[in-house]
This record gives structure tokens, sequence and C-alpha cells, in this order.
């Protein structure tokens, strides 16, 4: 089967998607680009959530206001996690060519942008805890622990990343250590609101 495409990576269909991620070619697809497109499920199973939590405030008269902040939060994030697991196949390819180094503070790549805009998911998602019913709880928890989860393995790509160039200031490694401290005190702040 040969294999055509005319718009983004993460515009495709998901087996085609798949299809890409599984073949060797440069430019394709791979951990960072996962990592990024599973996140943005993770972001629309968020959206889901909000959406029946919205519905439910509005039936019950309560205030429907930081429902719809939340909405257009995710819905922001959602959107930028796509731009940036595109942009990480392009980055990966000049990586791979040896036309840009891996990884250096001021410009830190995809990988980085990818890590901390799931931090921002998971912020997003304690401040949502709370208002969801008991009945949504368990997608609640999923989108923690998957969030968590993704985003140890998007920094394991930014410290191969940083190996790769040869290794990187303290603010650098003090930022990538932040977001895997933050992102499990997150999964377990979310867990415990929703058991």
């Amino acid at each position: 089967m040969e294999r055509t495409r005319s718009g983004r990576f993460v515009d495709e269909p998901f087996p085609s998607l798949c299809d890409w991620v599984a073949h060797p070619e440069v430019p394709s697809p791979a951990g960072g680009t996962v990592v990024a497109v599973c996140s943005a499920l993770i972001t629309a199973l968020s959206e889901l959530i909000m959406r029946v939590t919205k519905n439910r405030r509005h039936r019950d008269g309560a205030e429907t206001e930081s429902i719809d902040l939340l909405l257009s939060e995710a819905a922001a994030l959602r959107a930028r996690l796509l731009d940036y697991g595109e942009g990480d196949v392009y980055e990966a390819q000049k990586i791979i060519q040896g036309e840009r180094a891996a990884c250096v503070r001021k410009d830190i790549g995809s990988p980085a942008k990818i890590a901390g805009t799931i931090v921002k998911i998971l912020r997003m998602t304690d401040r949502l805890a709370p208002l969801t019913n008991k009945a949504l709880h368990s997608d609640v928890r999923v989108i923690a622990y998957l969030a968590q989860a993704a985003v140890m393995g998007i920094t394991e790509i930014c410290y191969a990343n940083i190996s790769h160039a040869g290794g990187a200031d303290e603010e650098l490694q003090a930022r990538i250590e932040r977001w895997r401290q933050e992102a499990t005190e997150l999964r377990d702040q979310i867990l415990s609101r929703t058991t």
C-alpha cells in the first residue's frame, strides 16, 4: 500500500497516522508526535467531561461560567498540542540529519513545549475535578494517569535530546524536573479528589 498525504501528519485519519508512525521514513512522526496526539485525545476527553458537567450544572441552575473558561482553555491546549506534535516531526528530522542541535535552552524544542502543555492539562483537570459528578470520576482519573505518564514519556525524550546535544544548563534541567514533579503531584491530587 502506498502512503500519501496532502497536509499535516496530525490531521491524518487516526489509522493512517498510526501507519505513518510505524514506518521509518524521514520526516515521519515518532515519540514526540505520539505523546502530543495522545495528549490531545486526553484533552478532548476533558472537554467531554466539561460539557457533561456544564449540562448538569445548567440543568440544576448552577453557574457554568467556570466550565466555559475551562472549555476555552482546553480547546486552545488541544490545538497547541497538535501543532507541537506536527512541529516535532520536522525538528526531529533536522536533529537526525545533523542540521541543528537537539536542545538549546532558549529554543528547547517541541518535546519541552509538549511537556509544559501537558502539565497545563493536569492543572486544568485539577480545577475541573471538584466540579464533576461522581459518575465522571473514573474518566477524570483516566486523564490524571495518562497525562502524568505522558509528561514522564516526553521528558525522557527531552533528556535524550539533551544528551545528544552534549548537555544542558542547570535552568533547563531544573525546569524538566519541575514538570515531572508537578505532574506526579497533580496526578495524586486529582486522584485524591475523585475517589
